[in-house]
């Protein structure tokens, strides 16, 4: 057996793509299944995995899996490529809407570019100026649930930051479920300047840092308006790229709120069963 896939990139954030319109992984333990895809030096390896599969409603459905094999409610870079696949595909024309756990959004091809368009968000999704101490001392930090959850911490050795020193902090912090009960994906920052930030970020499921985290790039750029350091639209520059995120305040809602940036199909072919062996 065999199962025909696409390799797409947002910002370096790369993904196995699968058209599942026709049910072909329904005799997978799906789980399992993108797990040992998603492995890199024996599989195909991404950061995800998702299926495009029929929707009653709008143009498609989206299911996005982590690379541990968990089904996300939502990601920002991957529903960027997700639409150019559909529109590659012939699924939807430039403009689409698309449903996910995290409810439907929208997306509009520019170019060479994808924007994808979240749910209005109210200010109470967002947490600002907490402490606690995570096994480093008391940290202050942001919190924001933008369709996933996302725990923000500003510093200004963002970039030069060393990668144990990431790790160690994003895995204390993901894993503390006292805090966190459904765990969080942990965003470093560093505003550079009124309308520009850096981002780097440990991810929940990837249980590592990736090249880019399109809701980590929202909330952050959100949080950083809310202290009063950025007014939108913010450039973020992450490790793979960079990525827009426009968005307006209008009675304590957030209203057209956008990620916007590139979506790159860089293979295609065709998942054979060494693939997802033990």
């Amino acid at each position: 057996m065999k199962i025909k896939f696409f390799k797409m990139n947002g910002a370096g954030n790369d993904f196995i793509v699968i058209d599942n319109r026709e049910n072909i992984l329904a005799d997978f333990d799906i789980n399992h299944f993108v797990k040992m895809v998603c492995r890199r030096g024996k599989s195909i390896g991404a950061d995800g995995l998702m299926l495009l599969e029929n929707s009653n409603t709008v143009d498609f459905k989206m299911r996005y899996f982590n690379s541990d094999g968990s089904e996300g409610e939502m990601c920002g870079n991957g529903a960027r490529c997700i639409a150019r696949f559909a529109n590659m595909i012939g699924v939807a024309g430039k403009a689409m809407k698309f449903e996910t756990i995290s409810g439907v959004h929208e997306a509009l091809l520019v170019d060479d570019e994808v924007r994808i368009m979240f749910p209005d968000l109210s200010l109470d999704n967002f947490k600002l100026f907490q402490k606690h101490d995570f096994g480093f001392g008391p940290v202050e930090y942001h919190f924001a649930t933008v369709g996933v959850p996302h725990t923000m911490i500003f510093r200004e050795d963002v970039e030069s930051m060393d990668y144990g020193t990431l790790l160690e902090w994003g895995r204390k912090i993901r894993y503390t479920l006292n805090v966190f009960p459904k765990g969080t994906n942990v965003n470093f920052i560093k505003i550079v300047d009124g309308s520009n930030i850096t981002v780097r970020t440990y991810e929940r499921g990837v249980e590592n840092e990736t090249l880019a985290c399109g809701t980590g790039s929202v909330a952050s750029s959100i949080v950083c308006f809310l202290i009063g350091r950025v007014e939108p639209p913010v450039q973020v520059k992450v490790r793979g790229g960079r990525l827009k995120v426009g968005f307006e305040l209008i009675d304590e809602r957030f209203v057209n709120v956008y990620l916007q940036g590139d979506a790159r199909t860089v293979a295609e072919g065709y998942i054979l069963p060494d693939a997802w062996k033990e």
